[in-house]
C-alpha cells in the first residue's frame, strides 16, 4: 500500500485531469452547509452574549466563565463521539454502510454514558466557581447558568455522534436545516426568558441556559428524525444484499444497533486523542478566562464581547476543517493521495480569503464591528466598555489567519487518523504558552487584560506552526482508522471490476 500512496505513482480512480474548479466544487458542496451550520452556532453565541450584556455586566461575565467551563467538561466526549465522521467517511469510501451505522451507534452509547457525570458536575458547579476565587454573587450566577446548560450539553454529545453520520457521508444540508431551526428557537427563547418578554418569566442568565438546552434538545430530535428517514429511504447507500425500495432497510438495521466491543474500542482508540486535544485547548482557555474573571466585571465582559465577535471569524472555519477532514479520509482509503492533497490546498485558499475579510474588518474598521453590540444598549454604559473592547479586536485581526491554518491542517490530520499528533500539538501549544504565562504571572506578577490576550494570540500562532509542519512532513499519509482487511477487500474488489 505504501507504494500506491506515493503521489508520483498512478492509482486507480485518481483524478489526473481534474481542474481546480472541480476541487472547489466538491469541497464547497460538503463545506458550505457545515460552515453555515457552525456559523449559526456562532450567531447563537453572539445573540446569547449580546442579550446577556444588555441584561447586565454581571450576567455577561457569568455566561463567559460558566459557558467556558461547560464546554471544557463537554468537549472530551464530544471530541470522541464526534470522531464518528472520520470513520463514516472512510467506511463509506469503501462502501461499507453497515460498519458506518454500527460505529455511529457505538458513539451514541458512549454519549449516553456521560450523562450522569454531567448531572453531577451541574449539582456541584457552585463550589467549583467559588474555589476559583469568584465572588459569591458571580459564582451563584455562573452555577445557575452552568446547571441549566447540562441538558443541552447531554444533547450536544449525543448529537455529535449523529452529526458524524451526516458529515461523514457528505449529507451536510441536514446539519444546516437542524442548526437553523435550533438557532431561531434559541433566539426567540433568549428574548423571552432573559428579559421576561413574550409572556415568559424574566430569568436573566438562567433563562439563557434554559433557552440553549431546549434548542439543543430540539436539534437532537431533528437529527434523529432525519437519520431515521434517510436510513429508511437508503439515502446513505444500500446495505449489502438489500434491494432498495422504501422501508426495505429497516429490518436490516436492528442487528446493527447493538454494542460491539471491537468497534467501541476502535472508536475510543482513535477518538480519545481527538477528544483530549480539544480538552487541552479548552482547559488552557478556561484557565485564562478564570484569571480574567478575577480582573473585574468590565475586563471579563469586554473579553466576553470580543470573543462573541471572534466566533464569527472562527466558528465557520471549523465547518471547513470538518469538510476537508471528511474528504481527506474518503480519498485516502481510495488510494487517491493527490486528490486528498488538492482538497487541503483548496480549503486553504477558501480559509485564507475568509480570514482576510475579518483581518480588514477588525483591524481596519473595529468601531463598525463594535457598534453591533451597541444596539439597544445604554450609550454611556457601552462607551465605558469601548476602551477595553476595541484593542481586543486588533488581537483577533492579528491571529485569525493563523486560526485558518491550524483548523484546516488539523482537520486534514484528523481526517487521516493522525489524532495522536493533533493531541500532542494542542498539549505543547496550550500548556506551553498558557502554562508559561501562568508561571510568569505567579513569579513576576505579570497580569492584565492585554497580557492574557497576547497569550491567546501566541497560542494560536504556535498551533498553526505545529500543524503546518506535520502536514508538510507527511506522516499523516499512511494513516487509516478503519480495519486494514476491509481496505484490502475493497481494493481487491475494485481490481476485479477493472479486470
Amino acid at each position: 500500500m505504501d507504494a500506491r500512496l506515493n503521489e508520483n505513482n498512478s492509482t486507480p480512480g485518481e483524478h489526473h485531469d481534474r481542474s481546480r474548479f472541480g476541487d472547489f466544487s466538491e469541497l464547497l458542496q460538503t463545506a458550505w452547509p457545515l460552515m453555515l451550520s457552525t456559523g449559526l452556532f456562532s450567531i447563537t453565541m453572539f445573540i446569547d452574549r449580546l442579550f446577556l450584556y444588555q441584561f447586565s455586566d454581571a450576567a455577561a461575565a457569568a455566561a463567559m466563565s460558566a459557558g467556558t467551563l461547560s464546554w471544557s467538561v463537554t468537549c472530551l466526549p464530544v471530541g470522541i463521539c464526534g470522531y464518528t465522521n472520520t470513520f463514516v467517511s472512510q467506511y463509506l469510501g469503501i462502501k461499507r454502510l453497515d460498519k458506518a451505522i454500527q460505529l455511529v451507534w457505538q458513539g451514541i452509547l458512549m454519549a449516553l454514558a456521560t450523562v450522569p457525570v454531567l448531572v453531577t458536575l451541574g449539582i456541584f458547579s457552585y463550589r467549583i466557581f467559588r474555589a476559583s476565587g469568584h465572588s459569591h454573587e458571580l459564582a451563584a450566577s455562573e452555577s445557575e447558568f452552568f446547571f441549566w446548560l447540562v441538558p443541552g450539553a447531554c444533547s450536544t454529545i449525543i448529537s455529535a455522534a449523529l452529526i458524524g453520520l451526516f458529515a461523514g457521508s457528505g449529507r451536510t444540508m441536514v446539519l444546516l436545516y437542524s442548526d437553523a431551526i435550533a438557532t431561531a428557537l434559541n433566539c426567540v427563547l433568549d428574548y423571552g426568558l432573559i428579559f421576561g418578554n413574550l409572556g415568559m418569566p424574566r430569568l436573566g442568565v438562567t433563562g439563557a441556559g434554559v433557552a440553549s438546552s431546549i434548542a439543543l434538545t430540539v436539534k437532537l430530535v431533528l437529527l434523529l428524525l432525519f437519520a431515521f428517514s434517510y436510513l429508511r429511504r437508503g439515502q446513505f447507500g444500500n446495505l449489502s444484499g438489500v434491494v432498495p425500495y422504501p422501508g426495505s432497510q429497516l429490518p436490516q438495521l436492528k442487528p446493527l444497533l447493538t454494542y460491539d466491543h471491537s468497534l467501541m474500542r476502535r472508536l475510543f482508540h482513535y477518538g480519545w486523542p481527538a477528544g483530549v486535544s480539544v480538552v487541552a485547548e479548552s482547559w488552557s482557555f478556561l484557565i485564562i478566562m478564570m484569571i480574567v474573571g478575577k480582573l473585574g466585571e468590565k475586563p471579563a465582559a469586554a473579553t466576553t464581547l470580543a470573543l462573541g465577535v471572534n466566533v464569527l471569524a472562527f466558528i465557520p472555519l471549523i465547518g471547513l476543517g470538518i469538510a476537508v477532514g471528511v474528504l481527506v479520509g474518503k480519498y485516502l482509503v481510495q488510494n487517491q493521495l493527490k486528490t486528498a492533497k488538492r482538497m487541503v490546498q483548496s480549503a486553504l485558499m477558501i480559509g485564507m480569503a475568509y480570514s482576510a475579510f475579518f483581518v480588514i474588518l477588525y483591524g481596519g474598521f473595529p468601531d463598525f464591528a463594535i457598534n453591533v453590540y451597541a444596539i439597544g444598549n445604554d450609550p454611556v454604559r457601552f462607551d465605558a466598555m469601548r476602551p477595553d473592547l476595541k484593542p481586543l479586536l486588533y488581537f483577533i485581526a492579528a491571529y485569525c489567519v493563523f486560526d485558518a491554518f491550524q483548523i484546516i491542517f488539523s482537520g486534514a490530520l484528523k481526517g487521516a487518523g493522525d489524532t495522536v499528533y493533533v493531541l500532542l500539538g494542542h498539549v505543547v501549544a496550550g500548556f506551553g504558552t498558557v502554562g508559561t504565562a501562568v508561571l510568569l504571572h505567579w513569579l513576576f506578577g505579570w497580569d492584565g487584560l492585554y497580557y492574557w490576550w497576547t497569550v491567546i494570540s501566541l497560542w494560536v500562532v504556535v498551533l498553526a506552526i505545529l500543524f503546518t509542519y506535520r502536514y508538510l512532513q507527511g506522516g499523516w499519509q499512511n494513516k487509516r482508522v478503519i480495519e486494514p482487511n476491509l481496505i484490502a477487500d475493497s481494493e481487491l474488489a475494485a481490481a476485479q471490476e477493472d479486470a
